[in-house]
Order: structure tokens, then C-alpha cells, then sequence
């Protein structure tokens, strides 16, 4: 009895697995004031190394070589520092721990940034959108920190979220674009309004507020009606009906119209009591006719008149226009207004 042999399993090849620190996914563990010191160093460290790898191997970077400054040098790494002068190996090996310092960085202060972006939830903008800002705050303030400084990297930071998060809500907030001092200054708004509130048990005035914030009333009004919610013209009013808000909005187009009508009717009826010649010069004059207006030296001209003649005939017009319009009760601002 034959038996099958079993084939040897061949041993799978090995496969190098490359780690980018790019991608690399980082904890949001927080760091001890040891490490992150260390961090720091070696985060400056790679920023100088990386800068002046940059000089040395492009001459052509060295007219806009930055100052031994911490933002300088961040602006520069983030405008100079493409594909092409990552070809190098050198630079390229630097810039890769120049990155994982700073995202390591700014993983250990996540939730910092999330816990600033927490409080500003009361304003229009989503939670998302806050703390994508909130993390661009993070990102500046670790490009800017100052190893000198003696501080922690949060303390720092925490300002600079805070001041990117004001800019953020005040721009994209509300329709009219807002700076940091009116956010501010609706906040102390919102602030002077709810004490008012809870200890006189009634709603403030506008007159109150002003006088509690220290605004004019003219800036206060402008102010609330600058961020004053929008309202969709397709709303419906009652909700026991269908009636919207465009069919309670007057439509001024169609009330200009029916006035020019109603001018032309007038004003043809009672000119039918004047003489040709009065008529042809009112005519020529305020280009009822749509022919354009004229001057009382060219209507003179046509009609072989003197100027002053002109102005004698148009005038004892008018005054037949008005005492025609005053018999039939009819304002006289209604012919030629």
C-alpha cells in the first residue's frame, strides 16, 4: 500500500514592513513635564537641523534663510520645504522626525484643544467645526513655542486655541462677518441680559442694556441685527396652516407700477383740457411721451418761441394742471411727481 507523501511546506518569504512616521497614528496619552521637555528639545533640534540642511544643500533658499525664531523657522520649513527638496535623503530623514515630534506633540494635547472647543458649543457653529479649529490652534501654538520660555506647552497653547476658535466663530458664525471685539462684546451682551433677567424678573430694553454695557444704542441695534437669525422666506407662519412668508411680503414692484399707472391715467385726463401748444411744451419739457426731456432754449427753438415764452406757456400749464387736479380732488403731487 502506497503512501502519499506529504510536500514540504515551504516557509512563507518575509515581507518588510516600512513604517512612515508620518502616518504613523499616535496616543493621546499626556505626557510628563520630562518628556515633554525632551520633546520640545528634540523638536527644535530637528527644526534647526532642518533649516539648515535646507541652506545648505539649495543656495538658492539661502535670501530667504529665517531668523533663529521659532515661527520664522516654522513658515519657512512649511513654504520651502516640498517634494523637490525632499529628494534629499538627509532632509527628508529630518523632516520625517521634524513631523513626528510635532504630531506627538499635539496628540498629548488633544484633549486640551477638545475641552477649549467645548465651550464655545453655545455659538452657531458645529462641534465638529470647532474642534478641527481648535486643533489648527494647537498646531500654530506648537509651531510657535519657545523652548526658553520655561512654561508648559498647554499654558501656551490654550491661548492661542482660544484666540483661533473667537476668529473662527466670528466669521463663519453668522451672515455678516464679525471680528473677535463684537464676539466679545456679545458676550458681555448676552451676559448683561441674563442678570437683568434673573434679578428683575423681566426682559431688558435696549435702553437698559446699553446703559449696563456702555454702548450707544445705534451700536447695540446694529449689532443685533447684524447676528439676528436668519429666516427662510418658505417658512410657514402658523402651523395649523400652509401660508408662508413670501405671500405676506408686499410685492414693491408691482406697487411701483400700479403708481406710474395710475399717474399716467391722471395725468392724461386732465391734460385733455389744455391747449395743443401747452400741451407740446409739457411734452418737450418733462418727455412725457418718453421722447426725453428738453431745455427751454431747445423748445424754443422748435416751436420758433423765445426762452422766455416757453417758460410763460409751461408755467400757466402747470397752474391748469393743479387747479384741475384740485376740482377733482386728486393730489397734485400725483401728475408729475
Amino acid at each position: 500500500m502506497k503512501t502519499k507523501r506529504r510536500k514540504r511546506q515551504q516557509p512563507a518569504p518575509e515581507i518588510a514592513v516600512v513604517i512612515d512616521p508620518t502616518t504613523t497614528i499616535f496616543s493621546s496619552d499626556l505626557l510628563t513635564p520630562e518628556e515633554e521637555r525632551e520633546l520640545l528639545a528634540l523638536f527644535w533640534e530637528c527644526k534647526s537641523e532642518l533649516v539648515r540642511g535646507m541652506v545648505r544643500h539649495f543656495p538658492k533658499l539661502r535670501a530667504h534663510r529665517p531668523t533663529l525664531e521659532p515661527w520664522p523657522m516654522a513658515q519657512f520649513i512649511r513654504d520651502y520645504c516640498d517634494l523637490e527638496v525632499r529628494r534629499f535623503h538627509a532632509i527628508r530623514r529630518v523632516h520625517d522626525r521634524y513631523i513626528h515630534c510635532k504630531h506627538r506633540l499635539a496628540s498629548a494635547n488633544i484633549r486640551l484643544a477638545a475641552h477649549v472647543a467645548k465651550r464655545f458649543r453655545h455659538h452657531a457653529l458645529g462641534y465638529a467645526d470647532l474642534l478641527q479649529e481648535a486643533v489648527c490652534g494647537l498646531m500654530q501654538a506648537i509651531d510657535r513655542f519657545d523652548v526658553s520660555h520655561g512654561t508648559r506647552l498647554a499654558t501656551y497653547a490654550t491661548w492661542w486655541i482660544r484666540q483661533t476658535l473667537q476668529i473662527a466663530v466670528a466669521r463663519q458664525s453668522h451672515l455678516v462677518s464679525l471680528s473677535p471685539h463684537h464676539l466679545q462684546e456679545l458676550g458681555l451682551l448676552q451676559q448683561e441680559s441674563e442678570a437683568l433677567a434673573h434679578g428683575g424678573q423681566h426682559l431688558p430694553s435696549p435702553q437698559e442694556l446699553a446703559h449696563r454695557t456702555g454702548s450707544s444704542l445705534e451700536h447695540l441695534t446694529h449689532l443685533q441685527t447684524a447676528t439676528r437669525a436668519p429666516v427662510s422666506l418658505n417658512a410657514v407662519l402658523d402651523d395649523d396652516s400652509d401660508f408662508k412668508l413670501t405671500e405676506a411680503m408686499p410685492d414693491n414692484d408691482s406697487s411701483v407700477q400700479r403708481t406710474n399707472s395710475e399717474r399716467q391715467e391722471a395725468l392724461h385726463f386732465l391734460m385733455d383740457n389744455l391747449r395743443p401748444r401747452e400741451k407740446k411744451v409739457l411734452d418737450l419739457r418733462f418727455g412725457l411721451t418718453g421722447n426725453g426731456t428738453h431745455s427751454l432754449r431747445q423748445i424754443g427753438h422748435l416751436l420758433r418761441i423765445s426762452k422766455e415764452r416757453v417758460r410763460q406757456i409751461q408755467n400757466r400749464a402747470l397752474e391748469k394742471l393743479r387747479a384741475s387736479a384740485e376740482r377733482v380732488g386728486w393730489d397734485p403731487s400725483l401728475l408729475l411727481g
